[in-house]
């Protein structure tokens, strides 16, 4: 009987058993909460631990419990998805398909080594690098646009008075000249 209502409390809805191997010092979002912000950087920085971790002969799932204990916020909410997934015999582009959009290239390197047998480190490395290039790319272009941007209403302020201060009086000048 006391058995009972010690389970029943600890898996009461909407409350974290302090027991078991669900309780892994996790706890739950509510629903509806919003996820932890999430960066090109933290997802490269991740990625490169990953690969690191599996080099040294961890496997997948305790690589991704041990990279997202060091991760940011946001990569490790992503990190432990995949892991509960891969626990609970989701595929890897299934599992991979409760992280964030921004794990993509990382995602495809997993589902790639994955499906091919081959070893993941090298091909994740290149994700994270490849993760680091798209966004300087991005940073740049957004940098240009800013550019273009900021000079478009000083030109359109000062143009009136350049106007005003420089053309329209050398056109009197040489109206009144031509004209006297």
């Amino acid at each position: 009987m006391v058995l009972l209502v010690v389970l029943g409390v600890g898996l009461w809805p909407g409350r974290a058993a302090p027991f078991g191997p669900w309780s892994r010092g996790v706890e739950p979002v509510p629903d509806g909460a919003p996820s932890p912000p999430l960066t090109v950087d933290d997802v490269a920085d991740a990625t490169v631990l990953l690969a690191l971790a599996l080099q040294s002969g961890r496997g997948l799932v305790q690589a991704l419990d041990e990279v997202a204990e060091v991760a940011a916020a946001g990569a490790a909410a992503d990190l432990r998805k995949v892991a509960a997934a891969l626990r609970w015999g989701r595929s890897m582009d299934r599992a991979w398909g409760y992280a964030r959009s921004s794990w993509g290239p990382t995602a495809t390197a997993f589902v790639i080594a994955n499906t091919v047998g081959a070893p993941s480190a090298a091909v994740l490395l290149e994700a994270a690098a490849t993760l680091r290039d798209t966004e300087s790319r991005r940073l740049e272009e957004a940098g240009g646009r800013a550019a273009v941007l900021l000079v478009l209403p000083l030109g359109l302020c000062f143009l009136p008075a350049f106007i005003a201060t420089a053309v329209v009086p050398i056109v009197v000048v040489l109206v009144g000249t031509q004209l006297g």
